[in-house]
C-alpha cells in the first residue's frame, strides 16, 4: 500500500474528478479533509487519518450501505456520522480504490442540489 499522504491525495483526486468540488479543512485539523459541492456546500466525503490508516466517510442509501457492510469487511458504519446514511471505508489495499471511486461518485450524486419543484413545473410548462 502507498504511503498515507499518497493514499489521501489519491482519494482527494477521485473527489475532484467531479464538477464544482471544493476541498475544505473546517475542523482546524489538516488530517481531516472535507470534500464539498461548491454551490450548495454540502459534504459528500470526509478523508481522514485514524489509527494510522486513511479512512473515507461517504453518504449512500440505507439499503446500499447494508449491502456494502455485509460484503466488504473494510466498510463499516460511519465514524462520527449518521450510521444509516453514511459509511466508512478503511483504505488498506489497492483493490479498495475501485470501491472508493464508486461510493464517492454515489455520495456526490446523492448530495447534489435537487431542482426545485417550482422550477421543474415551469420547465414542463415551457416544454408544452
Amino acid at each position: 500500500m502507498e504511503p498515507q499522504i499518497a493514499v489521501r491525495n489519491r482519494l482527494i483526486a477521485l473527489c475532484q474528478e467531479h464538477a464544482h468540488v471544493i476541498e475544505d479543512y473546517p475542523f482546524g485539523d489538516s488530517e481531516w479533509t472535507v470534500m464539498r459541492h461548491e454551490g450548495n456546500r454540502k459534504t459528500f466525503a470526509y478523508i481522514y487519518k485514524r489509527n494510522g490508516e486513511i479512512w473515507l466517510n461517504v453518504k449512500n442509501t440505507p439499503e446500499r450501505n447494508d449491502y456494502l457492510r455485509e460484503t466488504i469487511p473494510e466498510i463499516m458504519p460511519a465514524y462520527h456520522m449518521n450510521k444509516t446514511h453514511w459509511i466508512t471505508l478503511r483504505l488498506v489495499s489497492e483493490e479498495l480504490y475501485t470501491i472508493a471511486d464508486r461510493i464517492i461518485t454515489e455520495s456526490y450524486r446523492l448530495t447534489q442540489t435537487k431542482p426545485r419543484k417550482k422550477a421543474m413545473v415551469r420547465q414542463k410548462e415551457e416544454e408544452l
